[in-house]
């Protein structure tokens, strides 16, 4: 029984001994197989995209260069006059102004446009577009001339700037408003050194804040200062020597312009000599960011004049202008004898402060002037001295930031659509002006004392709202408080005027 169980066993164990061959397992076969298979589609897909990138590539430089070659909305190098419409610039604040044409000023009032260019860039075509309609509603009732309740198209303007060559820019604009159908601006301006640029045409003149940094459309406050509107020069015909120094810290601008206030001629041969400077003292200092967009300067005017007067008559919501649609649209509270007439000496400052922080807009001025004014049909003379004061504020509620008064970069724009909904900007502002002429322009026989008032304080208050960064709706009150009653209608006056007024404005 031992030997047999002795026989069954070792025969057994040598055969566990002995290395079994397992052939590989069916499954781990099939995975080298697709990772094999997977490598090779990975190859290839790899081929692919290379082909396909340098297709994409080729297809994105062929695009640029059919931009370049055709019309597109872009930052245009021109004027910032262009704004034509009143428009020196904002007063600078940034970044250097692209080519600017427009004087004193490192913003660019057509910053955006429809631009057509040459092949080569030298030469180039901007269109731009101003539309303000105007709603004006007055406490007084049975107001007259001036309706209680109207709608005006203050401003309606075609702006076609550009360059004839890169160093060469031009400015044409036309405007269709209150008044008639005017050329507003045409001049070109010579920059081959933005330090030194030579302007010469019809342009805004370089005189007051409000009327050489500060385009209409970008105003916080619908119009502007009472002694920028009344005693301005707008546009004049000369000549301008401007530009930018110490590294954009200094605008300056030296003009002699023919003299009458808004004028395309001249009466006489006397010419008027304008002087501005603008200085942004901490502006490359980058310890005092938070006065980055700091402005501090003045301006001057001087000249001897013999023209009929301008303005006739004084207003506190419209430019200087005798047109029937002033007239119309906005009380005055001082209108010159018929036969007034400017003669004499004429001398104007202003010093003026400008500052940007943020949501922030803090804005003042002090004006001081001397206007010699005599009599078409008797001999004399009568200086009449101005002097005025503003201070203005403007603060974005929706939490936008500028650093100068140009196009706003609206957060949210406006729109009811799904997905895109948005309130727009929200701007509240408010302005305080005192304006008053010298008691002899009523003792000098100038105007009527009975009718009319020699000094007037204006409050403004209201919200702008920005629906994207090209239309803006404007609601304000005005209240205008008389030294003295002002006639409104025949037979009645007032001591004061309120005027509610809502304006709606397109620009690019």
């Amino acid at each position: 029984m031992g030997l047999v169980i002795l026989i069954a066993v070792c025969p057994f164990r040598s055969q566990a001994q002995e290395p079994v061959q397992v052939p590989p397992a069916p499954l781990e076969t099939s995975i080298q197989q697709r990772l094999n298979l997977l490598e090779e589609t990975n190859q290839k897909f790899s081929q692919q995209l290379e082909a396909l990138q340098t297709e994409n590539d080729s297809l994105t430089s062929q695009l640029k260069e059919f931009e370049l070659n055709f019309s597109k909305p872009q930052h245009r190098t021109l004027s910032r006059q262009e704004l034509s419409l009143e428009q020196p610039p904002d007063i600078r604040t940034d970044e250097p102004y692209d080519g600017s044409t427009d004087p004193g000023s490192n913003i660019n009032p057509f910053e955006e446009a429809l631009v057509w260019g040459s092949d080569d860039g030298e030469w180039t075509l901007n269109f731009h577009n101003e539309t303000q309609l105007d709603i004006r509603t007055y406490a007084q009732h049975h107001s007259s001339p001036v309706n209680q309740v109207g709608f005006y198209i203050p401003r309606m303007r075609m702006i076609f700037n550009g360059r004839l060559t890169k160093p060469i820019e031009y400015n044409i604009s036309i405007n269709k408003g209150l008044g008639s159908l005017d050329l507003l601006d045409a001049y070109l301006n010579l920059n081959y050194d933005p330090r030194f640029q030579v302007q010469f045409g019809r342009y805004r003149v370089p005189f007051t804040y409000d009327w050489y940094a500060l385009s209409n459309q970008f105003l916080s406050t619908p119009e502007r200062s009472v002694f920028a509107l009344n005693l301005g020069y707008n546009r004049n015909v000369g000549a301008m020597l401007h530009g930018e120094l110490l590294e954009e810290r200094v605008d300056y601008a030296v003009a002699v312009v023919n003299g009458p206030r808004n004028s395309y001629y001249d009466s006489n041969s006397a010419k008027d000599v304008l002087g501005y400077v603008n200085i942004r003292p901490f502006h490359n200092n980058p310890n005092l960011q938070i006065f980055r967009n700091l402005n501090v300067g003045a301006s001057v005017g001087f000249g001897h004049q013999n023209q009929n007067a301008n303005p006739v008559a004084f207003r506190t919501s419209t430019s200087a202008s005798g047109s029937a649609g002033n007239f119309d649209a906005a009380p005055s509270f001082l209108e010159l004898n018929d036969n007034v007439r400017e003669m004499g000496q004429r001398e104007q400052w202003e010093v003026h402060l400008a500052y940007y922080y943020k949501q922030l807009t803090v804005m003042a001025a002090l004006d001081r002037g001397l206007n010699t004014y005599g009599f078409s049909n008797a001999p004399g003379s009568v200086p009449v001295h101005a002097k005025a004061w503003h201070a203005q504020f403007g603060y974005f509620l929706t939490g936008e930031e500028i650093r100068r008064r140009t196009f706003v970069d609206v957060l949210r724009p406006f729109d009811l659509r799904a997905g895109k909904r948005g309130p727009g900007a929200w701007e509240l502002q408010a302005r305080y002006d005192h304006f008053q002429l010298s008691s002899n322009v009523f003792t000098g026989g100038l105007a009527d004392s009975t009718v009319w008032t020699n000094s007037v304080n204006t409050v403004d208050v209201g919200l702008n709202w920005y629906l994207n960064r090209y239309i803006k709706i404007d609601f304000d009150w005005q209240h205008c408080s008389y030294g003295d009653p002002v006639q409104y209608a025949p037979g009645k006056t007032n001591t004061s005027s309120d005027l509610f007024w809502v304006r709606f404005q397109n620009y690019f």
